[in-house]
């Protein structure tokens, strides 16, 4: 499938909010919003959880994946290509997460592994 750019108006209609964890979907980049996004070979995300300062809670952004992953509720994954240019990635689930010690900071954090599908797409 064609994948066009979009603009960020257009990402904001959809998602709502300035923070990276919205209602129904997610924000991620390549770094340059301080958060640490691993992309996998494999088409999977690791997407860090929500709070770039102190160990991160179960609220907010945080509980809205842990949520998604319990209900098995898919989200809209929007990747940020480069000032102003986004890209739909289409829907991920939150297919597992772990709470683990980020050494380098010295404090606890949420990762989300998101994988492709879940709206109902062909994986």
């Amino acid at each position: 499938r064609r994948v066009s750019s979009l603009t960020w108006s257009e990402v904001l209609g959809y998602h709502r909010t300035r923070k990276g964890i919205g209602g129904r979907s997610l924000l991620v980049d390549r770094g340059e919003s301080g958060y640490r996004n691993r992309f996998l070979p494999d088409g999977r995300i690791l997407y860090m959880g929500e709070g770039k300062r102190g160990d991160q809670e179960p609220v907010g952004g945080n509980l809205r994946l842990l949520l998604a992953h319990r209900e098995g509720t898919p989200l809209r994954v929007f990747l940020r290509e480069r000032p102003g240019v986004w890209r739909d990635l289409g829907c991920y689930r939150v297919e597992g997460w772990r709470y683990a010690l980020l050494e380098e900071e010295g404090r606890w954090v949420y990762w989300f592994t998101l994988a492709p599908g879940g709206c109902g797409e062909a994986p």
